[in-house]
């Protein structure tokens, strides 16, 4: 891929906050954003890309499969402001390939969120190499090289906005979940260093940490759902549209002082001491 990146002038962080050139204000200057969604067939990715769409932006739609049953709908309700490419984060080649055919559009790219992963579920001390392998090909590395292809294109253009959706097993987990917490806390770690790094470049990196999501990707176990529901405050678990609408503000442009950061959602069970909420009143 080839790309030029621009060099920042020095700014004055004093200055009125709303003039034009305020370098994370830069690229509200753009009638239609450009959007891509890492994961775009998943249950929280479909819901992202509906959520940009909704909101004006022209969205990128990258996963393994056009045919699946998400993806097609999408394209089929939103038309030209939606299109897929391919792109599997298990191949170095097709994330590459992915966001050069993103370059070939030629209007830069203003947002990048990495809604993408796999998940296993098994005993530490029986994970095979090839389940590690394979949930860090693509719940790491490979989103590692696509930030690095869209951070490129970012800084070509003059900042934008990247969003990884982690999950609350990067923060606190449950047993049998060592691979898929170990790559989500990666993932949490990248952020915040991706922050630091790419912010003088007008670029803002945050990440959303879902508890359980009512989509494909979790479990339907009901009694594993059952002992969520009963920690958690609000008593339920959470829909795909309450993560979307999360990652798309810390997506837009609305978000001009938030980087480094991650925002949890999960109903507020992290903060729950575990004792069931709802019904009779819990002793302190």
């Amino acid at each position: 891929m080839s790309v030029v990146i621009k060099e920042r002038p020095a700014k004055n962080y004093n200055a009125d906050f709303f003039s034009p050139d305020h370098p994370n204000l830069a690229i509200e200057e753009k009638s239609m954003r450009i959007v891509a969604v890492i994961g775009a067939a998943g249950g929280i990715g479909a819901a992202i890309c509906k959520a940009m769409l909704e909101a004006g932006d022209r969205v990128f739609l990258l996963d393994r499969d056009e045919r699946q049953e998400r993806v097609v709908n999408t394209l089929a309700t939103w038309g030209e402001r939606a299109s897929f490419v391919a792109c599997d984060l298990a191949d170095p080649g097709s994330i590459a390939q992915a966001f050069a055919e993103i370059e070939r559009h030629g209007k830069g790219l203003d947002a990048c969120i990495n809604a993408a992963g796999v998940i296993r579920r098994g005993r530490f001390v029986e994970v095979s190499g090839e389940d590690l392998n394979t949930m860090m090909a693509v719940n790491v590395t490979g989103a590692f090289q696509a930030l690095q292809a869209a951070s490129r294109l970012m800084m070509a253009s003059g900042g934008g906005r990247i969003v990884n959706v982690a999950s609350a097993h990067g923060l606190r987990t449950t047993a049998e979940r060592s691979t898929y917490a170990m790559s989500k806390g990666a993932i949490l770690a990248l952020t915040r260093a991706l922050a630091v790094e790419l912010g003088s470049h007008g670029i803002l990196v945050n990440a959303v940490a879902p508890g359980p999501v009512a989509t494909g990707m979790q479990s339907a176990d009901s009694e594993s759902r059952r002992l969520w529901q009963a920690s958690t405050p609000l008593g339920r678990v959470a829909v795909a549209e309450e993560v979307a609408h999360a990652a798309a503000f810390l997506a837009s442009p609305a978000n001009t002082f938030i980087t480094g950061d991650t925002l949890i959602i999960d109903g507020g069970a992290s903060v729950s001491l575990g004792s069931p909420t709802r019904g009779s009143p819990t002793r302190g």
